[in-house]
């Protein structure tokens, strides 16, 4: 692996990425450490159904194993909706279904933060951490769809 490389690739381990796109530090004993997450917490509106299906595991008697979709969550820049998948009781794959675009801008933004904030969901096994900066929308709507889908199989982490 070139230096460069190694460099980029270090960098995108800890959520860094070209651009200045940086996860929060998330929240410590339910309080953020992340200065955006206050500031924007219901800063966006959904709208939409959620869908899933699934079997009750031996993990947690109220997690339920499958595939749930959350609501699609509308933001100004476009749409957002997250599929979650349990299997086991863990989670073990969040999907953007839907993302804001349409631009450039958007489009960019959106390439970076969302292999984040997936691997943010499977890491952290909840939505509970901060936004990513430079993408504070796209997060909230993001968490928003995502805990939903959660809810909806009765994960609680």
């Amino acid at each position: 692996m070139r230096p460069t490389s190694a460099f980029i690739s270090g960098m995108a381990t800890m959520g860094v990425l070209a651009g200045g796109i940086v996860l929060g530090t998330g929240f410590l004993n339910g309080t953020s450490t992340d200065q955006n997450a206050a500031s924007n917490s219901g800063s966006n509106s959904g709208s939409g159904s959620a869908s899933g299906s699934g079997s009750t595991t031996g993990a947690s008697s109220s997690t339920t194993d499958g595939t749930f979709d959350g609501p699609v969550v509308q933001t100004v820049y476009g749409p957002m909706q997250v599929e979650i998948v349990i299997q086991g009781g863990a989670i073990t794959s969040a999907t953007a279904l839907q993302h804001p675009g349409g631009d450039g801008t958007s489009n960019q933004i959106n390439a970076q933060v969302i292999p984040i904030l997936t691997k943010a969901t499977t890491d952290n096994q909840s939505v509970k951490f901060g936004n990513v900066s430079r993408a504070t929308i796209s997060t909230g709507a993001y968490k928003q769809s995502a805990q939903a889908a959660l809810d909806q199989a009765g994960f609680t982490g």
